[in-house]
């Protein structure tokens, strides 16, 4: 009899399976109804959220001066700069300015150069993308690869590698009818450049003071209105209006980044920055700051065979700016539970998606687990 007891006491202990009690998902308010422009293409991005949205089709239209764009990014990426570095110094030949006159000619964006001009790699990259000189973005693709042809290449190559399949380049600047993209690829592009942070600091200028050509000004005017950080502006007959802007909002206290891009719009660049204007008016209330998981949010409950309850929680708070209407998945993996255990201890993992943020949380027991008493380990199965 004795022996029975001992061998009833001592049995291996049963273990315990916790159950969920959260939502597989959850919507969290209701979806805006943005206002996209009437004509032409517009996107939006909300780095964190992903894309929040696009309009007018995925139809490759030209793209004006936004191509600038590429060049200073494959040019930077070429020969990269530090901050506060002006680069190696090209001169200007009596070529050089021959496209100048050429180009402006035919009503290109140009800045004045001279023979024997000297100017360093920033420079060429502010005349590029702040009044948006064709003829220095020629200069640069001359200077960086040998040729126009070459260039424009490694452009192509550059947005093929970037997943821009609505978009191909036929020159460095833009004015090509032939040189087209979609306005979800232009906000690719905006985000990849704005990591170069030379090309973020030029961007984000009102002006800069070049040889020759003396003060020349941004010809985004959205500049430093609303948060707007960028980046470029394109205009010709056949592009209409484009405009790629880069905006940082603080939601809640929180810092937020925002990239758009319209193209295609009527009145050329005064249409572009209407429309971008009017989105980001109505995409900027629809964010906010939302607790997504709590510290100590009950994630779930187990009872043991003895009878002790509990709860398995949350062991840190998350929260993401999101857009309203977006969806929050939850995925949960639980450890069995062993007969003892002190509080605290990780037994799980709470797993959260929403948009494209991602979030891994240690689940932990709220109390300890003490195990059975004597009594049950006697009795258990009679």
């Amino acid at each position: 009899m004795l022996a029975a007891g001992a061998f009833q006491y001592f049995r291996p202990l049963p273990t315990t399976a916790a159950t969920s009690v959260v939502a597989a998902s959850e919507r969290l308010g209701t979806s805006p109804a943005l206002p996209w422009p009437a004509a032409g293409q517009a996107a939006l991005y909300v780095d964190g959220i992903g894309a929040i949205g696009t309009s007018g089709g995925q139809s490759a239209v030209p793209m004006a001066s936004t191509a600038k764009i590429m060049t200073a990014l494959v040019v930077l990426e070429d020969r990269p700069l530090a901050l506060a570095q002006p680069g190696p110094v090209i001169t200007v030949t009596q070529a050089d300015v021959a496209t100048f006159r050429a180009e402006r000619n035919q009503n290109e964006s140009v800045l004045p150069v001279t023979a024997g001009e000297q100017l360093n790699e920033y420079q060429l990259l502010q005349g590029l993308l702040l009044p948006s000189a064709s003829n220095y973005g020629d200069l640069l693709a001359r200077w960086d690869l040998g040729d126009l042809v070459t260039f424009v290449n490694r452009m192509n190559a550059r947005a093929a590698a970037l997943g821009m399949t609505g978009t191909h380049y036929a020159d460095v600047s833009g004015f090509s009818p032939l040189t087209v993209g979609i306005a979800s690829d232009l906000v690719t592009l905006a985000r990849t450049a704005m990591r170069q942070p030379v090309f973020a600091e030029i961007v984000a200028q009102t002006q800069a003071t070049l040889p020759v050509a003396g003060v020349v000004h941004n010809l985004d005017t959205l500049l430093a209105q609303g948060g707007v950080i960028g980046i470029k502006t394109g205009h010709t007959d056949q592009a209409g209006g484009c405009f790629v802007v880069a905006v940082d909002l603080s939601i809640d206290g929180s810092p937020a980044r925002i990239y758009g891009a319209v193209m295609g719009q009527p009145n050329a660049l005064a249409g572009a920055f209407s429309a971008t204007t009017t989105l980001l008016h109505a995409l900027g209330p629809a964010l906010h700051r939302r607790s997504v998981v709590q510290r100590n949010d009950v994630i779930a409950r187990y009872q043991t065979p003895w009878g002790e309850a509990g709860a398995v929680v949350a062991s840190q708070s998350i929260a993401w700016v999101l857009i309203d209407g977006a969806m929050v998945v939850r995925r949960i993996t639980l450890d069995e539970l062993p007969a003892s255990l002190p509080a605290g201890s990780r037994v799980g993992a709470l797993f959260i998606e929403a948009g494209a943020y991602r979030a891994e949380v240690p689940l932990v027991t709220a109390t300890a687990i003490n195990g059975p008493d004597a009594g049950w380990r006697l009795t258990r199965g009679f």
